[in-house]
């Protein structure tokens, strides 16, 4: 019989509400102790527990049952089936991978950062909306796992959203991080694509059967913060099968509660 301890509230972030429930989950089976083939609680004891409605622990029980953590049988059981989580990326959110990896209990390593300047080319000028021959920054880094390499990143950014000198000293490991100090980042449109690993992102992910001409994701991102002009252009080159991009999708038209009174 599963212990269970009394109500205790989600930390609150930006992220959608079951999202921040599946942490809480995962923090509260370490702290019970549970191990795979353990049950764990209905929808309607977990809903007391965390203070929220049932259909956010549904959705929470269902995004950890597509990742394999938990087996939901005939009769509503649901029982602990791993304690390893895939890292995931979700869409939903703009957040340094470094605090995705902390909170979902993976490490992520940055290597070989460079910072070179360079005069805007037709393309960047056009992506970025300034001059061509105006002074641009790219930033590269490669982002590790345990087991390898799993992400080039690289960004591109304006000298006049943050001078390469002051760059030099300030970038550490995530752009995201560094714009939201230097400017109100407001949103990021991005778009997902699949390309080949060519020149420098084939020598930067190379591990294992992976190199040049192998299919790799690219996520492409324009930050901005108040004004019309993006603060920076990022590439991000992903390794297949190393980390599960996520969105949530839902009815429209659909009338809930993000807290309580919902129905069951």
């Amino acid at each position: 019989m599963v212990k269970t301890r009394g109500q205790r509230r989600l930390r609150s972030d930006s992220r959608p509400i079951y999202l921040q429930l599946v942490d809480a989950l995962f923090d509260w089976v370490n702290e019970e102790g549970l191990q795979p083939g353990d049950r764990v609680p209905g929808e309607p004891e977990l809903a007391r527990i965390f203070e929220v409605g049932r259909s956010t622990v549904r959705e929470a029980l269902v995004y950890l049952e597509y990742e394999g953590i938990v087996n939901r049988s005939q009769g509503s059981h649901t029982t602990l089936t791993s304690l390893v989580r895939q890292p995931a990326m979700g869409l939903e959110v703009l957040e340094p991978v470094e605090a995705l990896a902390a909170r979902q209990g993976w490490e992520c390593k940055t290597r070989d950062l460079s910072l070179t300047q360079r005069p805007a080319d037709a393309v960047q000028a056009r992506k970025l909306r300034v001059d061509v021959g105006s002074d641009v920054a790219i930033i590269r880094r490669t982002k590790f796992t345990e087991e390898g390499p799993f992400a080039l990143m690289e960004s591109i950014v304006p000298d006049a959203v943050k001078p390469y000198d002051v760059l030099l000293v300030e970038f550490e490991d995530s752009i995201t991080a560094l714009l939201d100090n230097v400017d109100t980042l407001r949103f990021a449109a991005a778009e997902i694509s699949a390309t080949i690993a060519e020149g420098h992102v084939a020598d930067a992910l190379a591990c294992g059967a992976f190199g040049a001409g192998s299919p790799v994701l690219l996520l492409e991102e324009f930050f901005y913060g108040d004004g019309e002009a993006p603060l920076a252009w990022n590439l991000n080159y992903f390794v297949p099968g190393t980390i599960r991009f996520e969105l949530l999708r839902k009815v429209p038209n659909v009338k809930r509660s993000d807290r309580g009174g919902e129905g069951s």
